[in-house]
């Protein structure tokens, strides 16, 4: 038995190295197995023709979990074939071509950026530069996970800055979002928000609202109105 199963009968050669291919299929409809479809653009008819199923490898796969980075039709891979067998390919990785631009051009030629760019533009960066950072936005680069400096280093389509409140300092962490709503919820569980100082800041309401009691404690505390005040309860207690 030929390894990978029976030899095909169009496989009258061996080979061995690497070779470009196209995808041309990544639905596995077959076995549903994470394969896909290549044509190999240095065979004769490879415009009509597909190889047989190519498996994709990856740096870690086990049962339902792994990195999961399934390449898209019109894709150029790198292939192997198992034992040389053309009927036994395996895709090793994508590469960038005339056709396939990288998401980063390393324009100063530093490589201060690594991470992953998705189809849609959403981001994953890993910034090596003087003001290195980790960060996480999506394709309008208005909602935002920024983790180290917030200046922006390097150059190149990476480099960025995350938007920031105003006294946020030099670095941390920022949490942004720059267009709609910013939700933190911890619906069976306690949320705790602790700091050496606290600051909320609106441009027009806050609204504290608590189903049970709501305590307010503090050494000093201050509550202040530019106009009109409303203190109501069943039972309102000021004072000692």
């Amino acid at each position: 038995m030929h390894p990978g199963g029976p030899r095909p009968e169009y496989s009258d050669q061996s080979l061995y190295g690497v070779y470009y291919a196209v995808v041309t299929q990544n639905k596995d409809e077959e076995k549903g197995l994470g394969r896909v479809k290549v044509k190999l653009p240095w065979l004769d008819r490879s415009d009509q023709d597909q190889a047989s199923w190519a498996m994709v490898a990856t740096p870690m796969a086990g049962d339902k979990y792994g990195m999961y980075f399934q390449p898209d039709v019109g894709d150029v891979v790198i292939v192997m074939f198992i034992a040389g067998d053309i009927g036994a390919p395996v895709v090793l990785g994508g590469v960038w071509s005339k056709t396939d631009k990288t998401p980063e051009n390393n324009s100063g030629g530093k490589n201060d950026f690594r991470g992953y760019r998705s189809r849609a533009g959403s981001r994953m960066i890993l910034d090596d530069s003087t003001n290195g950072k980790v960060v996480f936005a999506d394709k309008t680069n208005k909602n935002v996970l920024s983790v180290g400096k917030f200046a922006s280093g390097g150059s190149g389509d990476n480099a960025s800055a995350p938007p920031k409140p105003a006294g946020a300092g030099a670095g941390g962490v920022i949490l942004a979002a720059m267009d709609g709503k910013l939700n933190i919820t911890c619906k069976n569980g306690k949320l705790s928000v602790q700091g050496l100082q606290i600051k909320m800041t609106a441009k027009t309401d806050v609204l504290m609202k608590a189903t049970g009691d709501l305590t307010l404690e503090g050494a000093m505390t201050s509550v202040t109105s530019s106009s009109g005040g409303d203190y109501d309860g069943a039972s309102t207690k000021i004072g000692p």
